[in-house]
């Protein structure tokens, strides 16, 4: 009796767990795949039922006669989206997940990784430019390597496979010797079966295909690719006093459970595997349902906070965006950080100038004489003296951070040497050279 109260307890935990784990899943997906992912698990759960609705419950398009004529005149940057690169992949992370010396660290760490994702230089010579211990750059390393894409800034092919081996299919001593030792191997079964007598042939075959489902270089996928087009996860409707937010779930089956099942988890004679599998499937329809609810929910109160603290950006230009992070919408929503930038990733907002990420509304902080001012305000003012400068006396990356000083923004010449790079624009001599 007690070894069935435990096994019961332990059934529990897990289902818990599936629920969860598919409620969080949802948060980080865009429209687009939203709508496969409950397309396939209306295919393959078996409690799962579309709810038929002949009379459609929104019009994403409804609006936005007053904005364009036809499709046809829209302008481009309306329908194409913008792809974030790996570096503004890692620079959000490293926003959310360090402070203070780790930030720095973290980031010149990330600016010491090649195109494939592995740093390029030891972590004693990154330790040496900073002034800090090698134990403390190492720390951070680790800490980088865990975040997205697994593996970033590792040493080399094989820590890169451990660490993710690590993450997705936990800790496994045998695995990572294998990693270690027997890479160039792993087509040779005998050989490993021989070699790792202690284990079954099966186990071995299971982490040769685990091994062989990872990526062997953490930037893979990652590469630079034309914009592609994109539907948003949210339209947000300008009404001169107001905006109005609408999330785009057009398209999306509507789902509810069926009892049809139910029955059969409750007959006693059903075999045991049968009832686990059902168990699961149930657990996961629960869990699409709630996850596809707080989603919307979470994503339309995240983007009211969005749009209505960043008025003047959505109206008037970038040079208006003001200094906004993860933790101040997190304070705001009473979510955690973490949630937050689950749902902001990889999700797109529809406005009446052009379709951009919700990762656009943030910008970290840069103190001034009037008070902080966001990298984006300072990334422009930037662009403008470059712009209205002499031609034949171009700007200097000290000169543009003395004329920013006179004006009350403390920035130093490497940061503005960062910024203007960012903004594509090359150093004073190269410009003077090409006038």
């Amino acid at each position: 009796m007690l070894k069935q109260q435990l096994n019961l307890k332990l059934q529990n935990k897990l289902v818990l767990t599936l629920s969860l784990k598919q409620q969080l899943s949802l948060l980080l997906l865009p429209k687009i795949e939203l709508q496969e992912t409950i397309k396939t698990e209306l295919q393959e759960n078996p409690f799962l039922e579309e709810v038929i609705n002949i009379e459609p419950d929104f019009e994403p398009v409804r609006d936005y006669s007053k904005y364009y004529e036809d499709e046809d005149k829209q302008p481009i940057t309306s329908r194409i989206a913008y792809k974030p690169s790996l570096s503004d992949i890692v620079d959000f992370q490293i926003d959310l997940e360090f402070e203070g010396k780790e930030k720095e660290i973290a980031r010149e760490i990330a600016g010491n990784v090649d195109n494939k994702g592995f740093l390029a230089v030891s972590v004693e010579e990154i330790a040496s430019r900073l002034g800090v211990p090698p134990e403390e750059v190492e720390e951070v390393r680790q800490k980088l390597m865990r975040l997205e894409p697994t593996g970033f800034a590792s040493r080399d092919i094989r820590e890169n496979l451990i660490v993710q081996y690590r993450e997705i299919f936990g800790a496994d001593d045998d695995a990572e010797e294998i990693i270690k030792s027997d890479l160039e191997n792993l087509q040779n079964l005998q050989y490993l079966t021989e070699k790792y007598r202690h284990l079954t042939e099966e186990k071995i075959k299971e982490i040769i295909c685990n091994i062989k489902s990872l990526k062997p270089y953490p930037a893979v996928g990652y590469a630079e690719e034309p914009a592609q087009y994109v539907e948003p996860d949210v339209y947000v409707y300008d009404h001169g006093d107001r905006f109005e937010v609408v999330v785009n779930e057009s398209g999306l089956p509507k789902l509810k459970l069926t009892t049809a099942y139910r029955k059969l988890i409750s007959d006693k004679s059903l075999p045991e595997e049968t009832r686990k599998f059902l168990e699961d499937k149930l657990q996961v329809a629960m869990g699409i349902i709630k996850g596809i609810q707080q989603r919307r929910e979470n994503l339309k109160k995240i983007t009211e906070i969005l749009v209505n603290y960043q008025a003047d950006f959505i109206r008037k230009g970038r040079e208006y965006l003001k200094p906004l992070i993860l933790k101040d919408v997190a304070e705001e929503v009473g979510l955690h950080e973490s949630t937050v930038s689950r749902i902001v990733s990889s999700k797109y907002v529809q406005l009446p100038t052009g379709v951009m990420p919700l990762k656009a509304f943030f910008s970290n902080r840069l103190s001034s004489s009037s008070g902080d001012v966001s990298t984006e305000k300072v990334k422009y003012m930037i662009a403008q003296l470059i712009q209205n400068e002499d031609k034949r006396k171009p700007l200097s990356d000290q000169k543009i951070a003395d004329i920013l000083k006179k004006q009350g923004i403390n920035v130093a010449r490497r940061t503005v040497t960062k910024y203007r790079e960012q903004l594509n624009i090359p150093d004073s001599r190269t410009r003077r050279m090409k006038r």
